[in-house]
């Protein structure tokens, strides 16, 4: 029997739980051509969200163009795979993708790659000498192509903050930002996994992308929501967990939607038919056990005062951290040392900051940390 939890990879209908608000703005802005910024901390769903809304939106007369930064190097990368992914979003027949590769390019001759499956294995390349002098044809691609065909398109883009490593990254958002701000059939839906990277590429005043789009800040699905969806999923396998447990399991981690469909997952594979509590704690230990080698090589190579830092939001200090007695108590060192162990464990990804707060980012690392680095 399958398990009814998912982890790890993005959803759009199966394992995918309310929601019900960020679909319907999402998808409006998606319908009415707005652009959207999408921000929230790692494994809170944005991908499997903008999957759902791209799946309910699709019709002849919207496309959506999806692309990953994931692995880009640099804007060479960006600009090969914007154009192909725009042509094979755009048309249903690779056939239709190579007519297309020729068609809407007039001052850049495009390469295109066949492989053994067309329908996978096709692929646009261009000459760089050539693409510096006309990138714009790249960046207007999309919308060239919704104005022909008489279409909108929707063009989302996962990992959007790893254009901050390209060679130039200010003057590449300045180029992005001056071609499709004026864009009227196409929209971008620009999002990531780095949170403070996203916030620092769209909060800024000096940013080119400050205020490019509706700014959707991602918040935690509902323990109420977590409860019902973890309860039905058990039901439908034909096991049993009652709204206890099933509060407990989301508790645990703090509602975060990775590690509850993970935590889940690992009671539901332990569960003949009724869940219990010994169940529950077990599997726990199981995915701390699981995580143990990641969390020790993060912490090993924490400095004194990161570590300190730490220690302190462990006992539960999530604001004065600054503060004489909170130096003193856990020997911070200074004003200025906390002020750069903050900085520090926010590049790592090891904490967030919410309303002028600090917190662990991931719950099962805080579980961890707390069960064997505190004391």
């Amino acid at each position: 029997m399958k398990s009814p939890f998912l982890f790890g990879r993005s959803v759009s209908t199966e394992g995918f739980t309310n929601r019900k608000k960020e679909i319907k703005r999402l998808k409006s802005n998606f319908q009415h051509c707005i652009n959207t910024l999408l921000i929230s901390p790692r494994r809170w769903g944005k991908s499997s969200l903008v999957k759902r809304v791209a799946h309910e939106v699709t019709t002849k007369k919207l496309r959506i163009v999806q692309l990953d930064l994931l692995g880009l190097q640099d804007e060479m990368e960006f600009y090969k795979a914007l154009a192909t992914a725009t042509i094979k979003g755009t048309s249903s027949k690779f056939e239709e993708w190579v007519t297309a590769g020729k068609e809407f390019f007039k001052q850049l001759t495009p390469k295109i790659s066949l492989g053994p499956d067309p329908m996978h294995d096709f692929e646009i390349s261009f000459d760089w000498q050539e693409l510096e002098k006309n990138y714009q044809e790249i960046l207007n691609l999309p919308e060239r192509i919704a104005r022909k065909k008489g279409i909108q398109i929707v063009v989302c883009i996962d990992e959007f903050q790893n254009l901050a490593n390209f060679k130039q990254p200010l003057l590449f958002q300045k180029r992005l930002r001056s071609e499709w701000q004026h864009h009227q059939q196409t929209c971008y839906c620009l999002y990531g996994s780095q949170q403070h990277m996203m916030m620092s590429l769209f909060e800024r005043q000096s940013m080119p992308f400050y205020k490019f789009g509706d700014v959707m800040y991602l918040s935690k699905i509902s323990r109420k929501d977590w409860i019902s969806f973890i309860i039905k999923a058990f039901d439908s396998t034909r096991k049993h967990i009652d709204d206890v447990l099933a509060d407990h399991i989301a508790s645990l981690v703090q509602d975060h939607s990775y590690y509850v469909q993970q935590l889940s997952h690992m009671v539901w594979i332990s569960t003949e038919k009724n869940v219990t509590r010994s169940i529950v704690e077990e599997s726990l230990e199981n995915l701390l056990e699981q995580n143990a080698i990641l969390y020790t090589r993060d912490t090993e190579n924490l400095s004194s005062s990161q570590l300190a830092y730490l220690k302190a939001l462990a006992d539960g200090i999530s604001a004065g951290l600054s503060s004489k007695a909170v130096i003193d108590k856990y020997r911070l060192g200074s004003s200025a040392t906390v002020a750069k162990a903050k900085k520090a464990l926010l590049n790592k990804e090891l904490i967030e900051i919410r309303n002028s707060q600090s917190f662990f980012l991931d719950p099962v690392y805080e579980l961890w940390f707390r069960r064997f680095i505190r004391s």
